[in-house]
């Protein structure tokens, strides 16, 4: 059959695409992004109700635009949709994991002779699924009920999966999961699944995805501050700096200890790129709440944000707490936000001009080659087409509209 199969949400679900369309062309099908499709398979997100509301139109759009007759759908939001609203959609099957097996199972092999399918095949970064699941039940999120409890990938099967990404010529292997920090198999934790990924492996570039505060320990630090093939960048989610929105959120943590484990993490890991999550608008955030916010983002040393404006999510004890923020307020504090981030964002490249740093270069047009630093900063620079999906030495000087401009110090 002809399938096209879509990804809605984080990267993790993306991942999880990834085996399935490989197992599906291993299974004699084939992986199309231009009608006609026999089937689509949707690997949905349930994060938001905004979320939903985009996996429900696409399957209502596949169905007007290119009659699809075949519908399926995976992960979290087969977990949360009613029967009735996967009735109503036609879809013939849902399963409640991205688990390829199952989907396979269903949809049958017609050809086990194909090669396998290297989805990322051509590009410079591929994704790794770690670990699966939540136990913490933040009070505005959803996942540990559709996603379920904790369980990291063994360690040999994260090191066949970045060998085949190797052998694809990827250079940079993202780990993904829910939530990474709390990986442990095998007697590894986060920081021994890194060095075994080192060891064994002949990945150019290591990066880690999210990162809870709590979560980094002294062995993930020394790995950091000295393994040039890991990428130093951490993203920390805040949320938020306010103790009480904290508290109520179920956050495990104090903003004091976010703040002194991000600045030890600075000091400790000479140019890093920190990243953090911030919720704007939970409820009962008041004025005081969001500068207290504001005020701690703008005295760390954070290089961006990730902002999300909050949706109240069924099913999640904040969509039924009282004091929900006026959406009028939310998005002046969102515009607030933004212009700190980009702030912060001009800042911390700022302070990498006149340093080396290591870009693996995803693309090169009209003798520009652009790529992401090491510490994740976009950056371009005069190289030629050969330099694409290589590892260069670059030299910031200067900055402007997101992007810094680099002299080359040393290119393929």
């Amino acid at each position: 059959m002809r399938i096209t199969v879509k990804a809605f949400g984080c990267k993790l679900t993306q991942c999880e695409a990834g085996a399935i369309e490989r197992g599906l062309v291993a299974a004699g099908h084939e992986i199309v992004s231009k009608s006609p499709f026999d089937a689509v398979i949707v690997c949905g997100c349930t994060v938001t109700a905004r979320a939903d509301y985009k996996v429900r139109q696409y399957f209502r759009r596949m169905v007007r635009e290119h009659g699809v007759k075949r519908l399926f759908l995976a992960g979290c939001s087969a977990v949360s949709f009613s029967e009735e609203t996967i009735v109503e959609l036609g879809i013939e099957r849902a399963f409640p994991t991205n688990d390829p097996i199952p989907i396979l199972d269903y949809i049958g092999v017609v050809d086990t002779r194909k090669p396998d399918f290297k989805t990322f095949h051509g590009r410079t970064r591929g994704y790794v699924k770690i670990q699966d699941g939540c136990d913490q039940f933040c009070a505005y999120c959803i996942v540990p009920h559709v996603r379920g409890p904790e369980r990291s990938v063994p360690v040999e099967n994260v090191l066949m999966r970045v060998r085949e990404l190797v052998e694809s010529g990827v250079k940079e292997a993202v780990l993904t999961g829910v939530h990474d920090g709390r990986y442990f198999t095998d007697n590894h934790d986060l920081a021994g699944l890194c060095n075994r990924i080192l060891r064994g492996t002949g990945i150019e570039r290591i990066r880690l995805s999210s990162v809870e505060c709590l979560q980094i320990g002294e062995g993930m630090l020394r790995l950091l501050a000295t393994e040039t093939r890991l990428a130093k960048h951490l993203h920390i989610p805040l949320q938020s700096g306010s103790d009480s929105v904290l508290a109520a959120m179920n956050r495990q943590y104090t903003s004091a200890q976010y703040s002194e484990i991000v600045r030890r993490v600075a000091v400790e890991v000479e140019d890093i790129g920190i990243g953090a999550d911030v919720i704007v608008g939970f409820p009962g955030e008041t004025e005081g709440d969001f500068r207290e916010t504001f005020e701690l983002i703008d005295s760390l040393p954070i290089s961006y944000l990730h902002l999300f404006r909050y949706s109240p999510r069924p099913g999640t004890p904040a969509a039924t707490m009282p004091n929900q923020v006026h959406s009028e307020t939310v998005r002046e504090r969102m515009e607030a936000l933004r212009d700190l981030h980009e702030r912060l964002r001009e800042r911390f490249a700022r302070s990498q001009f006149g340093k080396e740093r290591r870009v693996i270069i995803e693309s090169v047009q009209s003798g520009i080659g652009s790529g992401w630093t090491d510490n994740y900063l976009r950056a371009q620079a005069p190289l030629s087409n050969k330099a694409k999906n290589k590892i260069v030495v670059l030299k910031p000087i200067s900055y402007k509209n997101g992007i810094v401009c680099c002299e080359t110090i040393h290119s393929a």
